[in-house]
């Protein structure tokens, strides 16, 4: 079992210890899942447990270390030798050389490594690997280069929104974002990287740490993707037609303020933001809006697959939730707060 506690929200941290598990398995079968049933060591990263031939397992306290010092390994066995009740102590690294590998195994604790290096000692269970190179693509650590791509985050919002898409082949993925085949793949090996999704084939494939890539991609939307969908203002005749207006749910959703009033019925909107699949020419004959550079109506490209007729003409929370904190209006920041628990415990949950 893998274990994610508060502490390990870096995610730097989060790829070396998803790489090495990858890397290891096999001869190592690490089963991955996120679940708060078990606790961990106040001062573990994260707990893994080791499955062996026989339904045997052992449990392993984490610890990820960027950098490998002997003194902090020794340190590290002098520490688990005094906590016997606890796990087995599994330090997780970037790459272990074979003079320190040797250590390890003369001081019998336990490593793994992104290379694929190894050392587990542990009743029914002796694995000793050790010579392989140092990877050459270096670990990504800012998270930039997926969040900064506005494709990235097309794929990231069709993995959140869509319940069974991060199993899915990636064509199909790329299919649902509306993103090449390339670019889908790319966003795919980076979210692995950085430890948002889990080790394994297709079907195992999972999403990591959801509540983080939620707040991530929010954070991210106004940055390097909401510019893309063609941003217009209009104006329209009546500050409050859109009360009476009747939304194409295949066609059109509502986002930002309104999206929010109508889920919430808690905030009287003034800025009315609209996404649109079909041509924009038709829904502003309709609703009678002219261009408008400082009008409180915008129309942007929906970037997800439409809904059916039957749907509400409300975009997905998670991109409501972004349009109102791109906000610098404190009452739509309120409104995003309130929203916020219910964005993240009701979206795709893996």
């Amino acid at each position: 079992m893998f274990i994610i506690n508060e502490r390990d929200a870096q995610m730097n941290n989060r790829g070396i210890l998803t790489q090495a598990i990858e890397a290891t398995s096999p001869p190592l079968s690490w089963e991955v899942l996120e679940e708060d049933a078990l606790s961990s060591p106040s001062d573990a990263d994260a707990i893994l447990t080791l499955h062996l031939k026989g339904g045997r397992a052992h449990r392993f306290a984490v610890e990820v270390k960027t950098v490998v010092r002997i003194e902090t390994l020794r340190a590290q066995v002098a520490r688990g030798s005094k906590i016997s009740h606890q796990p087995n102590w599994l330090v997780v690294v970037p790459y272990m050389s074979k003079n320190n590998a040797a250590l390890c195994q003369e001081a019998g604790l336990n490593f793994i490594d992104t290379a694929g290096n190894a050392f587990i000692d542990v009743p029914g269970c002796y694995v000793f690997i050790t010579g392989k190179q140092r990877p050459e693509r270096e670990l990504v650590g800012s998270g930039h280069e997926v969040m900064g791509s506005a494709s990235a985050l097309r794929v990231i919002f069709t993995l959140l929104t869509e319940p069974d898409m991060p199993a899915s082949p990636i064509r199909d993925i790329a299919t649902m974002a509306g993103v090449s085949l390339g670019s889908a793949a790319k966003a795919i090996e980076g979210l692995r990287s950085l430890g948002y999704l889990s080790p394994g084939d297709t079907k195992s494939r999972r999403l990591l740490a959801v509540d983080a890539l939620k707040t991530e991609w929010a954070r991210n939307y106004p940055i390097a993707l909401r510019n893309k969908l063609q941003p217009q203002r209009y104006a329209p005749q009546n500050v409050q037609w859109w009360k009476d207006a009747k939304l194409q749910p295949e066609a059109a959703a509502w986002g930002g303020e309104v999206g929010a009033a109508l889920k919430t019925s808690y905030l009287q909107p003034e800025q009315i933001t609209i996404y649109c699949w079909k041509d924009r020419g038709k829904l502003l004959m309709q609703h009678r809006l002219r261009p408008d550079p400082n009008g409180s109506v915008e129309i942007l490209d929906a970037f997800w697959v439409p809904p059916s007729s039957s749907a509400e003409p409300i975009a997905p929370l998670l991109l409501i939730y972004a349009d109102l904190m791109t906000s610098l209006d404190g009452r739509n920041r309120e409104v995003a707060s309130m929203l916020r628990k219910e964005i993240f415990d009701a979206e795709a949950t893996p």
